[in-house]
């Protein structure tokens, strides 16, 4: 469909819309301009639309949220997209990122991402999505009833598993953590990430991982010795995904080494349950994490790349463990000291830790005296200058 003039994006598809189950799928957006706003999703709300996919950006965004209309894009900008956008068409095959959309195939959106499902496809893929979401369960009992990991998660030996597992019980981990591991993250516990990379800015040490941030606002720090793990592109028959998780010991934090991979996941539900009952203190990937809801209801520490739901299954496979990996584009090595909050991660060589704690605390007290002055009246330029605010991060020449 053309449309003369781009009056107002959309609202010919919308109006034409008269049952309640439709998802609109849009394509062809523009970095930094909006092709959605609260407007139009109210109109779809009234409408009985479902939801938005769209392959670009939206504003007025906490419009849709207060009328509980979902919204899925690559972002949100305030630019309108009047005089500079015009629809050309609709109801006609599209591509979203790589994938060919029809009129009437189905889409699946959480969380995790969007995924369509031609609709000749739906029967089949529903099925087998039941039978994976039947094991899935499977596995997730058997996990909680004490069986280790190792032991079930491989395809092979789904089927095997009962529908009866045992009632759930307190998973213990046989791995403890050394006295040496509990000293160095008791030195931590009052540090948070900012703090460490001052530390670290100060002593020349590059240990802030670089676009790895955590699934949602976590109001506490976590801090643990790593436990690296490395994925590489899976051989043929692929090899394993997750058996490694049955050495990691109490308090440990898995840092996982994806290759910064965001087409597939290698950490899902089963991963972030079974380490939760276990007790590792988290989990940090350079690549994606998917079933998300199940770390936010378990309050399991996830800090990554992204989401996405993809399975790695098949795609990539572990290559190597407790050897070093990159992280954001920072070097970790075995039992380095790993700090995440809600401000992302830092890294802290564990040769080195005590140092950083140490300088840590320096920086600190300085900027607590920077506070004490301000409140006693003295402005912010006459407090910095007077404890040398601007040398407190700053690298000491040798």
């Amino acid at each position: 469909m053309q449309l003369p003039r781009p009056i107002c994006l959309l609202t010919p598809v919308i109006d034409a819309v008269t049952t309640d189950d439709r998802i609109l799928v849009i394509s062809g957006g523009i970095e930094g301009i909006a092709c959605w706003g609260n407007i139009l999703a109210n109109a779809s709300r009234v409408k009985g639309i479902r939801g938005t996919i769209i392959d670009g950006m939206s504003r007025h965004i906490d419009g849709s949220r207060d009328v509980n209309f979902p919204v899925y894009g690559r972002g949100v900008t305030m630019i309108s997209a009047r005089n500079r956008v015009v629809q050309i068409e609709s109801g006609t095959p599209l591509q979203m990122r790589g994938v060919t959309v029809h009129q009437d195939d189905y889409v699946l959106a959480d969380n995790c991402g969007t995924v369509f499902i031609p609709a000749q496809q739906i029967e089949k893929a529903l099925r087998r999505a039941e039978r994976d979401g039947r094991k899935q369960n499977l596995v997730l009992q058997a996990v909680r009833s004490g069986k280790s990991l190792s032991e079930i998660i491989h395809d092979t030996q789904f089927e095997a598993i009962r529908e009866s597992c045992p009632s759930p019980t307190a998973l213990q981990n046989p791995k403890k953590a050394s006295p040496d591991d509990e000293d160095l993250v008791a030195l931590f516990a009052d540090s948070d990430t900012p703090g460490i990379s001052d530390a670290l800015d100060k002593l020349g040490i590059a240990g802030q991982s670089f676009g790895i941030m955590p699934l949602i606002n976590y109001q506490k720090v976590t801090v643990g010795p790593a436990f690296t793990v490395r994925y590489v592109p899976a051989s043929d028959p692929p090899g394993s995904v997750s058996d490694f998780i049955d050495d990691v010991a109490e308090g440990d934090f898995v840092v996982i080494d994806n290759g910064g991979r965001t087409n597939c996941t290698v950490w899902g539900d089963t991963m972030t349950h079974y380490a939760g009952l276990r007790g590792i203190a988290g989990t940090v990937i350079d690549g994606v994490c998917r079933d998300v809801n199940r770390a936010i209801i378990d309050d399991y520490p996830l800090f990554t790349a992204g989401c996405w739901m993809r399975t790695g299954k098949g795609r990539v496979q572990v290559g190597g463990v407790n050897e070093p990996v990159g992280i954001g584009k920072v070097r970790v090595n075995p039992r380095d000291i790993v700090v995440a909050d809600a401000n992302g991660v830092v890294i802290g060589p564990r040769a080195r830790a005590r140092e950083v704690v140490e300088v840590a605390r320096k920086i600190e007290k300085g900027e607590e005296g920077i506070r004490a002055l301000i409140a006693g009246g003295a402005t912010i330029a006459q407090a910095l200058k007077q404890l040398g605010y601007h040398t407190l991060q700053r690298q000491e020449k040798e």
